[in-house]
C-alpha cells in the first residue's frame, strides 16, 4: 500500500527517548501527500509505537477505507490533507488519534470555534472538500485549495444578507472577487453549521451533488 510508515534504526548508546521527525512518515493512500510526525520544540519526537500525524476522528459520514476496502466505515479519521481512512487501519499502521467528542447532530454546542474541526465531503466542486480549521485573523474555517486550475482558499462562515443570517461555503483567488458557492440558514445557535442543509449559493455549473459536513471537537 502507498499507506506506510518508515522509521530508522537508532544507536543503542542513544542517550534520549525521542527521533528525527525525519525518520517517520505517513504517506496518504489517496493523494500520496506526506505526513509528518508532531514534534517537541526541538524538532524531535518520543519513542512511541503510535505518532500524532494531526489526524482527527470524523464522525456522522461514512466512506470507503481505501486500505482494507471496508464499505459504509463510520468509525473514520481525517488525514490533514482532508482525505478519510478508517481508524483500524490507521493505528496499525502507527498512527495515534486524540480523544474526541461527538457532536450530535440537531443539539446545540457553544463550542469554541478554534477546538472545531470541518470535514466537508460529496461537494460537486471538488476543491471544496477536505478539512477546515478555523483562523482567527479572517474568523472562518478555511483550507487551501485549487479552483478552475489555480491556486484558491476555500472558506466557511456565516455572514447576515437581506436581515438574514446564512453560513457559506466560499472560494477566494488573488486578484479576483469572492464566489459564494453553497449557503444554509442558520438553524440554531452555534459556532459552527452543525445539521443544516445546503443549497446552490447561485445557479452555477457543476455544484451538484450538495456538500454534507461532519464536525469533530477537541478539549
Amino acid at each position: 500500500m502507498d499507506l506506510h510508515t518508515t522509521t530508522r534504526q537508532h544507536p543503542t548508546n542513544h542517550t534520549h527517548n525521542t527521533h528525527h521527525k525525519s525518520n517517520h512518515i505517513l504517506k496518504c493512500p489517496s493523494c500520496n501527500h506526506v505526513h509528518h510526525p508532531k514534534t517537541d520544540v526541538f524538532g524531535n519526537i518520543p519513542s512511541s509505537s503510535n505518532l500524532d500525524y494531526d489526524a482527527r476522528e470524523i464522525f456522522g459520514v461514512t466512506a470507503t477505507c481505501p486500505i482494507c476496502m471496508e464499505d459504509d466505515c463510520s468509525d473514520l479519521i481525517a488525514l490533514p490533507c482532508g482525505h478519510l481512512l478508517c481508524k483500524g487501519d490507521y493505528q496499525r499502521l502507527g498512527g495515534y488519534v486524540r480523544s474526541g467528542v461527538l457532536e450530535r447532530g440537531g443539539e446545540e454546542s457553544n463550542e469554541s470555534s478554534e477546538s472545531v474541526i470541518l470535514n466537508i465531503r460529496w461537494a460537486g466542486v471538488g476543491g471544496v472538500n477536505g478539512t477546515y480549521r478555523f483562523c482567527i485573523v479572517s474568523n472562518k474555517y478555511t483550507r487551501l485549495g485549487f479552483y478552475k486550475g489555480n491556486d484558491a482558499e476555500f472558506s466557511v462562515e456565516s455572514r447576515v444578507v437581506d436581515g438574514k443570517k446564512l453560513w457559506f461555503i466560499s472560494v477566494e483567488q488573488e486578484g479576483k472577487e469572492r464566489v459564494d458557492l453553497y449557503k444554509a440558514k442558520v438553524e440554531q445557535s452555534s459556532n459552527y453549521p452543525s445539521g443544516v442543509t445546503w443549497h446552490q449559493a447561485h445557479l452555477l455549473e457543476g455544484l451538484r451533488p450538495m456538500p454534507k459536513i461532519a464536525i469533530s471537537y477537541f478539549e
